[in-house]
């Protein structure tokens, strides 16, 4: 058994071939040692494979084709094989016949991903007689899923489709569970009851079947324009931590550490194509532990220019790995084409990182950190740990050159390149920081020694640089050559090369190589890559170049958005016509027509033909605006019924059913928003809102707390703090009463008097007067009392501009902390907001109420004016408070005598002036 787990282990993690303990004389390890040393191709074309495949029975089976279905002659192909695979190696025969799975799968990726071209075709191997035409049109049609169409021009399909099946059937799972089972969407529910039942594992052949299933269904997501939702819902079923439980064995802690860390890495990389790219951040967190690999973002004093004679703050990510690994070994890498420019360096020269200046600051000529990676309070819990002071970084990291930073074991290199997705995905697109941000770390993958970093994860950090300088006036003839010398280096179809072809290596070392670490990267194939680069052609208005890219790949539904990019849509129409000629069924043209013509008859056209789920969406947004709600949440009903992982839907369909008050609607959405992402403050918020209309207080509480925790320094909303004010005061939470009142003063300061709600605050300023103000020896104040107390006296001031209400609640506050120079002061700037009023001459009710705020400041004089003063040496508050209160009563009598002198206000005065003048000494 631990022999198996160690083999079937290092299968799984696509160890060099070297490390491999083959003996050559066991059947498995044979095989596995093949695929190690990417030789998938011999393993099928002349191995015990070519045996069993050309048992009479099984070729009679192939012999149906093209008469019965494909899909019917490869299930029962399968079958079969597996039945003989049993029969003829006993035990063996199920890890035999997964071993050929995973051999079809790499066949696969080798010949749509990574390159060199495949030599072994399926139709020679397995139908050398059907119509090339025919069968590839067959096995396309095949792998087309939720109304997507596969890609037309892939290679090799009926490898994927075989590797599929093969897992199918390992997995026992019934037809009408199969994904080639065009009726499958129907029974969705079923589907993933069946698969959680099977995603318990005891049995390491099985836990390695579940594994390399996950990314057959990844690879096969990555053939059609989006990924099937019913796709990740089984991956994420499938791929759970029992999987290394059973799988690790006990005897080769290495072997144990490395499962660990690609489970984690590949986790990620589910979330990241599923496009919930914030859960892929606790799954790194965990794997960057495991391996131990320090890294952080910081910055430090770098010249970027050949002619520049001072250095500026740059970006920097400080990164060493702490422990080596099985896949360190010398290899090959892809060209890097230097910029060969007349300014710019080929990188930034740095200084020593003693002069580290890293300031949050809107001055742009200093380097600033993307908001998006300081929210989290735990720094290792960051995406990318932070230091903003030369003390924060760890004496290891401080100690790097940063122009000679060590070379990264090939597993930190894959969470680099992890985190960079996630960030990248996560960010406002062209963002000029996060570009900095995100230069910073491809930079420190590139900048390594040569010949150490896999070719796989060294072609995708330029690939990822090239996508960063085609966006720059200075780097993007470099960005746009090293683009296309990537695809041309695939070599994978290419029948025009425009930069000349490298010496030729041992192919399969090749295959190896870039192989090994592709089910850890976000799947990448050819086709994808070439359209990236036509869609940079269209960025920088190449229309006619952009246009022969598509048309060469024959991606009509792509062209027909690029015509419509530039608004001309009777173009991208005829595109989708001629399309739609010769495939009819393409539910996703069908949809792109409906968007185009905004026809509604065409969506529900696609949502018949193939169940697509964009087509729902553009019908609720369609009925949206029609404010048509009803229809519009029946709509994205529909299309969540497909694919319940779109956050953007999710949260549409929330707000739908917010406005049409359909609150348990609302709250189930958006509790399905904050499941999928947990850091969107709005969604809490908006969850909160639908809660309360249900009556669930303390849950909206609850909620709202998350909101302003995911909101951060950066993304305060002044609606969110005044809900979360509003329930804390049903809930008597005074506390967090006070800290949304503070920072809604702080949200909305330039507002003046307009950021304060008085009722509130007055409500504050009454619990707290409630109790004595502690005088005694050691005596403290609560928290409650020291922030309050900081609220009003502090803040207010800075921030009251014409409310005399504001300045009475302050006095309030100061007399109670025994300060009665200072309740005095503000008393005085109560009066004086209220004497300045313009409409004192014309309005009595002006009138009376300055009336009033003068017999107020007058009973202040009166009642404060003889205490002891600020300074504790026998002196008082005001000592000539009489005559301050004569001054001030005069004053207003005489601004009011020629327009109030008869009324009741006046006589008001009168009396008053009479008072004072009786108590004169």
């Amino acid at each position: 058994m631990e022999t198996l787990k160690t083999q079937l282990s290092q299968l799984l993690l696509l160890v060099p071939p070297e490390s491999f303990s083959n003996t050559h004389d066991a059947r498995v390890e044979q095989s596995i040692a093949r695929i190690l040393e990417g030789g998938s191709e011999s393993l099928l074309a002349v191995g015990d494979f070519k045996e069993v495949s050309h048992l009479p029975e099984l070729k009679a089976i192939l012999g149906k084709y093209p008469e019965t279905p494909l899909v019917q002659v490869l299930a029962e192909y399968v079958s079969k094989l597996v039945q003989s695979n049993d029969k003829f190696f006993g035990e063996e025969g199920v890890v035999c016949s997964q071993i050929l799975g995973v051999a079809c799968l790499q066949l696969f990726i080798q010949a749509n991903f990574t390159g060199p071209q495949v030599a072994t075709t399926a139709i020679s191997l397995l139908f050398p007689s059907a119509d090339p035409a025919k069968l590839q049109a067959d096995a396309i049609s095949l792998l087309n899923i939720e109304g997507q169409q596969a890609y037309d021009l892939m290679q090799e399909p009926v490898f994927l489709i075989l590797a599929e099946l093969i897992f199918e059937r390992l997995a026992e799972t019934p037809y009408e569970y199969s994904l080639f089972n065009k009726e499958v969407a129907k029974n969705t529910a079923e589907l993933l009851e069946f698969v959680t039942k099977g995603s318990r594992v005891v049995d390491p052949a099985k836990a390695s079947l579940n594994w390399w299933r996950v990314r057959a269904l990844q690879v096969h997501s990555s053939v059609v324009s989006e990924p099937p939702s019913i796709i990740l819902s089984i991956c994420g079923l499938l791929l759970n931590n029992s999987l290394v439980n059973v799988l690790a064995p006990t005897d080769a802690p290495e072997l144990e550490r490395l499962l660990q860390i690609q489970y984690l890495l590949e986790v990620a990389r589910v979330h990241i194509q599923s496009s919930t790219e914030h859960a892929a951040v606790l799954p790194l967190t965990k794997a960057k532990t495991i391996s131990e690999l320090q890294v952080l973002l910081s910055g430090a004093k770098a010249k970027r220019t050949k002619y520049q004679s001072f250095f500026t703050s740059n970006l920097i990510v400080l990164a060493k790995s702490n422990i080596t690994t099985i896949y360190d070994v010398d290899t090959t890498v892809p060209e890097s084409f230097n910029l060969d420019s007349d300014l710019l360096l080929e990188k930034p020269q740095y200084e020593s990182l003693e002069d580290l200046d890293v300031e949050i600051e809107q001055d742009t000529k200093r380097v600033r950190i993307d908001s998006l990676l300081l929210d989290q309070e735990d720094q290792e819990a960051k995406l990318l740990p932070i230091a903003m002071k030369q003390e924060d970084i760890p004496v290891d990291l401080k100690e790097l050159d940063p122009n000679d930073q060590p070379t990264l074991n090939n597993l930190d290199n894959l969470q680099l390149l992890l985190r960079l997705t996630v960030l990248k995905q996560t960010s406002p697109a062209n963002d000029p920081l996060v570009e900095e941000e995100l230069m910073a770390l491809v930079g420190r993958v590139l900048y390594a020694t040569a010949g150490k970093v896999n070719w796989t994860i060294f072609s995708r950090a330029l690939w990822e640089r090239s996508l960063l300088e085609t966006g720059k006036s200075r780097t993007i003839e470099r960005g746009i050559l090293q683009m296309t010398s990537l695809i041309e280096e695939m070599g994978i179809k290419i029948k025009t090369r425009i930069i000349p072809e490298a010496q030729q290596e041992d192919p399969n070392a090749v295959t190896a190589l870039r192989l090994r670490f592709i089910h850890q990267l976000p799947l990448l194939p050819q086709w994808s890559m070439d359209a990236k680069l036509a869609e940079k052609y269209m960025s920088l208005g190449v229309l006619k170049s952009a246009i022969e890219i598509y048309e060469r790949l024959q991606m009509h539904c792509e062209a027909a958005l690029c015509y419509a990019a530039v608004d001309n849509e009777a173009e991208a129409e005829q595109i989708l016509l001629s399309r739609l000629q010769t495939h009819p069924d393409d539910a996703r043209a069908i949809s792109i027509l409906g968007d185009i013509r905004q026809d509604p008859s065409l969506w529900e056209k696609a949502w018949e033909v193939g169940r697509y789920a964009k087509a729902k969406a553009s019908l609720s947004h369609y009925y949206y605006n029609q404010k048509n709600i009803e229809l519009a949440v029946k709509n994205m009903f529909d299309c969540l019924s497909v694919n319940p992982l779109s956050y953007e839907n999710w949260y549409f369909y929330g707000c739908c059913g917010l406005e049409s008050q359909q609150f348990e609607l609302a709250s189930e959405a958006f509790t399905r928003c904050v499941s999928l992402d947990e850091t969107n403050s709005y969604a809490w918020s908006n969850l909160a809102s639908a809660l309360l209309k249900l009556d669930k207080t303390k849950p909206a509480f609850n909620a709202l707390k998350k909101a302003i925790r995911c909101g951060g320094e950066n993304r305060k909303s002044w609606r969110i703090y005044e809900n979360y004010m509003l329930v804390a005061i049903k809930l008597n939470e005074w506390n967090d009463v006070l800290l949304a009142c503070r920072e809604l003063i702080d949200i909305k300061k330039d507002e003046g008097d307009a950021s304060i709600d008085i009722p509130v605050l007055e409500k504050l300023v009454e619990i707290l007067v409630s109790e004595q103000y502690p005088t005694e020896e050691g005596a403290r104040l609560t928290h409650f009392q020291s922030e309050c107390i900081d609220l009003v006296c502090n803040v207010l001031p800075k921030v009251i501009t014409s409310s005399a209400r504001c300045w009475r609640i302050v006095a309030r506050v100061e007399l109670w902390r025994k300060r009665p120079w200072a309740a005095l002061e503000y008393h005085e700037k109560a009066y004086r907001v209220m004497v300045h009023n313009p409409e004192l001459e014309s309005s009595e009710a002006v009138w009376n109420e300055v009336v009033d705020a003068c017999e107020d400041l007058v009973s202040a004089f009166e009642s404060l004016g003889e205490l002891p003063g600020k300074h504790g040496a026998g002196d008082v508050v005001c000592k000539d408070w009489k005559y301050k209160a004569r001054t001030t009563v005069r004053s207003l009598m005489s601004k009011g005598k020629d327009m109030w002198e008869d009324s009741p206000g006046w006589e008001r005065l009168q009396a008053m002036k009479e008072d004072l003048s009786n108590s004169r000494n």
